[in-house]
């Protein structure tokens, strides 16, 4: 039984130490974006999380939509409602879907690579050089990483949303056959400004939680090249706990609590 209490209490220590250091990195990075110039790094960026994501997320976005339908449209027609299959297809990927779906794909494309480039000038003792040249690593490497994400995306997340019913709409009037009118008005008709601000939060914060684990994790990589693969693990599983969490926080305020 003591043994039990320690391990949790040395849990619970270590969560909260991890959630203080990815708070303070935070807070410096968030400081590098309003006091150093870095729109060379943030075109950059922004190429990288957002432009380069675009093809798999609108890929994923669309066969999720088709999928959706397919799966809602069997259920539906036993009781005459096939119609309103554009419905659950629009609001569940405003509000919950959407936003976790391009997080989850953005955390295991660019997190992993983020936490492995990072880890490597870590390793190579690159990140001392830029301390001695007088350079803030974290304003240098997190900060337009942290800005580019902030920006891209919400972006991201709404063509998400649009490509997943625009895949519900071809399975929902070519193969099912409905009215593609109606379709696309009750898509349209039930997403409300608030699942709009709720989505574009939860994809802003979920960008937030993704650039700052993953280069947590490597600028704390040691041990070599297996340290690396090691911090680029550790990133991508943070990164998707950090996301299910917080998507848990947002819903319960938005949507829950009242």
């Amino acid at each position: 039984m003591e043994n039990i209490i320690t391990d949790i209490g040395k849990w619970v220590e270590d969560v909260l130490e991890y959630a203080g250091k990815i708070t303070i990195l935070l807070i410096h990075s968030i400081e590098g974006i309003f006091t150093k110039k870095i729109s060379h790094n943030l075109l950059m960026q922004m190429e990288e999380i957002g432009v380069n994501s675009f093809p798999l997320v609108s890929l994923i976005s669309i066969f999720t939509g088709m999928v959706m339908v397919m799966e809602t449209v069997k259920i539906l027609s036993k009781f005459g409602g096939e119609i309103f299959a554009g419905v659950i297809v629009s609001v569940s990927m405003i509000r919950e879907l959407g936003p976790v779906i391009v997080a989850l794909i953005v955390a295991g494309r660019i997190g992993a690579s983020i936490s492995a480039e990072i880890g490597s000038m870590k390793i190579t003792e690159q990140i001392d050089a830029l301390e001695v040249l007088a350079v803030d690593p974290v304003k240098y490497l997190v900060s337009p990483r942290l800005l580019a994400s902030m920006v891209m995306m919400p972006f991201l997340n709404l063509i998400a949303v649009f490509l997943s019913i625009m895949g519900g709409f071809i399975v929902a009037v070519y193969i099912v056959h409905l009215s593609p009118v109606r379709y696309m008005h009750q898509s349209l008709d039930f997403i409300t400004v608030k699942d709009v601000f709720v989505s574009i939060t939860k994809s802003f914060v979920f960008g937030i939680l993704i650039i700052i684990a993953s280069c947590f994790e490597g600028l704390n990589a040691t041990g070599g090249a297996e340290g690396v693969g090691k911090a680029t693990t550790r990133a991508v599983v943070s990164s998707f706990f950090l996301i299910i969490l917080s998507n848990l926080i947002l819903t319960a305020i938005f949507y829950f609590i009242k």
